[in-house]
């Protein structure tokens, strides 16, 4: 983070800068994990960053009101394996860049045409030459301030820039294979104002930009904080209902995720997501994010296991799970088994949601099975997904599952 004094910003500025893998060095960052995936195999680590790849500044330091906006609205890049594609990151501040040398470079030029000209004032004598000499040094302030090797299109001192910052760096990530994940978009951790020495940070919730965003894989659907883009019929549904139109050419999956920095009383485990792979590879793990094949979960004093959850046409048999698409002859029938990691009895209610609305609920004792003959069906795209809470078991987040009938 910085803040730097008009006319010259990146000049006259002060800068903080903490621990991260941008200033340690992406390589050494990798090849620890590479080291770790050597020394064991019990866990498999894959490469991921947090970022917050733009805040914008409101306020002033003279008169203490200095306040960095939206610095904690964050995007969780994960699978990219090349030191370059994290030195090359869009964010703000992160060093040389040429990404974005052809779209600056014209102003630069600008810039560069007043100092000729300025130089030419300066072989003349008298007044003119002192002008010449005081023009020189503005431009060449004005070219080292505005330099076309910025690593972002943006800076923080013209307010919200909108989603174009973010997806940005979207872009980016997905044209490195690698994949995205809004985090905790209704966090309330710095809503009211959070104090960071002479800094206020303040980070309004974020839901609708997981609507005005494209392209990336999806969000955290569970975390330890305010959520309710996963309500029926809000955020999540409404984005999975435009792919069922063919508004956005990819649904966005659910994950669960742990802020976990360790120290305090909570446990790393509490927040899971549970891939559905064959194999325990990076590439596996990899295609399961990519397709939507996982389910997320808060763990309570146990976990839920989603032992099963498919939908069946009922009329030839074929049948889909978590992110698969199934075209349909007949009705489709809904089926699912829900049990507990330690195999104990808890009550448990079940809520399939179909299109964003509710269709049924299932109450019930784990082991749970359940089953459910959608006959008001009719024709065109939609989805099921499953929202399950209980007590002592804490609470399940299903992917959606995609049917289509003519």
């Amino acid at each position: 983070m910085e803040y730097g004094l008009p006319p010259f910003r990146n000049i006259l500025k002060k800068r903080e800068k903490r621990g991260s893998v941008i200033k340690a060095g992406p390589e050494k960052f990798l090849a620890q994990i590479a080291r770790v995936n050597r020394m064991q195999n019990d866990v498999l680590v894959i490469p991921g960053v947090q970022s917050s790849p733009f805040y914008f500044w409101t306020g002033s330091p003279f008169k203490g009101d200095l306040t960095a906006n939206d610095y904690r609205k964050e995007l969780l890049l994960v699978g990219m394996q090349s030191a370059e594609d994290y030195r090359g990151l869009p964010i703000l501040h992160n060093g040389f860049s040429t990404r974005y040398t052809r779209k600056i470079l014209p102003r630069s030029l600008i810039f560069l045409a007043g100092l000729v000209l300025a130089v030419y004032l300066v072989i003349h004598k008298g007044v003119i030459k002192i002008i010449g000499v005081i023009i020189s040094i503005l431009f060449v302030g004005m070219l080292i301030n505005y330099h076309p090797f910025q690593s972002s299109l943006f800076d923080p001192y013209h307010g919200d820039q909108g989603i174009k910052p973010f997806q940005d760096l979207i872009d980016y990530v997905k044209e490195r294979n690698g994949h995205v994940f809004w985090l905790h978009p209704e966090s309330n951790y710095a809503v009211n104002g959070v104090r960071l020495g002479p800094v206020t940070l303040i980070t309004k919730h974020y839901p609708d930009d997981l609507i005005a965003s494209k392209g990336y894989t999806g969000f955290e659907a569970l975390y330890g904080d305010n959520i309710t883009a996963t309500d029926p019929g809000k955020h999540w549904d409404q984005i999975l209902s435009a792919y069922c139109r063919g508004d956005r050419d990819r649904p966005v999956w659910g994950i669960s995720g742990a802020d976990f920095h360790g120290g305090g009383n909570e446990n790393i485990d509490t927040f899971q997501t549970i891939f559905l792979v064959r194999h325990k590879t990076a590439e596996a793990i990899m295609e399961a994010l990519s397709k939507g094949r996982f389910y997320a979960v808060l763990k309570g004093s146990t976990r839920l296991s989603l032992d099963r959850f498919r939908v069946r046409d009922n009329q030839t048999g074929n049948a889909a799970i978590l992110g698969q698409e199934l075209d349909l002859q007949g009705d489709p029938l809904v089926e699912g088994r829900l049990s507990a990691s330690d195999n104990g009895r808890y009550a448990v209610k079940v809520s399939l949601i179909r299109g964003g609305e509710v269709m049924e609920y299932f109450e019930g004792e784990t082991p749970l099975e359940f089953y459910f003959v959608d006959q008001d069906y009719g024709d065109g795209k939609t989805f099921y997904r499953l929202d399950v809470r209980g007590r002592g078991v804490g609470r399940l987040l299903s992917n959606p599952i995609f049917v289509s009938k003519k």
